[in-house]
């Protein structure tokens, strides 16, 4: 493995020579946030993903070519959080110290963010894959697209600074872009506002906050713990009881307990891409909501 990242450090330093003069090279670490970068680096960057756009953002495994990008790259966009947990151990050995925590390069996206469910007692083994920091599902909350937009913009501007007014402006449009969208977004939601929606893992808490829906309970009963018989048995009863309609999955998830679930509470599963380009619906920023809304709005009826 390290033969292979010191193979893969020469290789970037080569090609980090033959880039002078080029675009900001811009690396983020999973393809919503590439496609943020992009709307609003427009012509001055080149964006590159970490992650595949169909990983579990909880697990990706890191690649000498990660490594690669990194030691290339002037800027670094993040989630944050610690969802991307696989982050810290490729970028130390990048050796880019303008991309390290605290230099110019490096973007936590989740900078400034009005973080749900931070954790109020000591956390334990016990409690699943809690994260320390709170929720780090933001991205799934379109309107905090624009919080990731202007950091990634900030960033952008400390490392190109003679670019400042160009990445502003596509800042603000992608900005006005979303509040335009999200409008419609909440209209095409409005008939299903309060009802109860069961999702596999607590992903979901930004989105259903953002649009009035109700989180009924969810198939894992511990983030990250797989569902026991009996907590399958005593979900589809109560589910049963109070009449929920809808089972929320990310589409990269088995659909083994989903399928399960669905087949004795008569509910519909509703399976959605949480990335840029995790589905052929989803190409870019607005296909993605345009997808997961469309289809959970169906789901209902």
């Amino acid at each position: 493995m390290y033969k292979q990242i010191a193979s893969a450090l020469l290789l970037g330093s080569f090609l980090m020579g033959s880039r002078a003069g080029a675009d900001v090279y811009v690396v983020t670490t999973d393809t919503t946030l590439e496609d943020i970068a992009k709307r609003v680096g427009g012509n001055k960057v080149t964006v590159e993903s970490l992650a595949r756009a169909g990983d579990d953002p909880h697990q990706v495994d890191p690649r000498p070519s990660m490594v690669v990008k990194l030691a290339r790259a002037k800027v670094f966009a993040r989630i944050g959080m610690d969802l991307d947990i696989w982050v810290p151990a490729i970028l130390d050995k990048s050796g880019n110290s303008q991309v390290q925590v605290g230099g110019k390069g490096y973007c936590d996206c989740s900078q400034n963010l009005r973080i749900l469910e931070a954790p109020t007692a000591k956390l334990d083994p016990s409690q699943g894959d809690v994260h320390v920091y709170g929720n780090p599902h933001y991205l799934l909350d379109p309107a905090n697209g624009i919080l990731a937009a202007g950091n990634i913009a900030a960033a952008l501007i400390r490392v190109d600074p003679a670019n400042q007014p160009y990445y502003h402006q596509r800042f603000q449009d992608f900005g006005k872009e979303v509040v335009a969208r999200l409008a419609k977004w909440k209209e095409k939601l409005a008939s299903v506002k309060g009802l109860p929606v069961v999702t596999y893992h607590r992903s979901w808490v930004y989105f259903l906050a953002r649009f009035g829906l109700k989180e009924y309970g969810t198939v894992e009963p511990k983030p990250g713990i797989p569902p026991s018989p009996g907590h399958i048995n005593d979900l589809v009863k109560s589910m049963k009881a109070d009449g929920v309609k809808v089972l929320l999955t990310e589409s990269f998830r088995s659909a083994r307990f989903p399928t399960l679930i669905s087949e004795q509470s008569g509910a519909k599963v509703v399976s959605v891409p949480v990335a840029v380009d995790a589905d052929p619906a989803a190409g870019d920023y607005f296909k993605l909501f345009d997808t997961i809304v469309d289809r959970l709005a169906a789901g209902f009826r």
